[in-house]
């Protein structure tokens, strides 16, 4: 999770892992990422070093664990 400051409306945002992930791929070969203020907005410079630390700081998304199907009673008596 990273928190970051608006420079024009001076309010707080958090992005999310997938959004993060959209803005360092956007922005290759650059030193900083343009992220969006979802309040005004505007772009805000932020460090990709800074994003890459978010990223890999942030929890994985729990695994889905899936469940054995049932067997049927009646197929394994035959």
């Amino acid at each position: 999770m990273i928190a970051i400051t608006c420079a024009k409306c001076s309010r707080r945002f958090t992005p999310t892992t997938e959004e993060i992930r959209a803005f360092l791929a956007a922005s290759q070969g650059q030193k900083h990422a343009r992220v969006l203020c979802p309040h005004c907005g505007r772009d805000n410079k932020v460090a990709l070093e800074r994003l890459r630390e978010a990223v890999r700081f942030a929890p994985s998304a729990p695994e889905a664990t899936v469940a054995a199907p049932a067997k049927d009673a009646t197929s394994e008596s035959a």
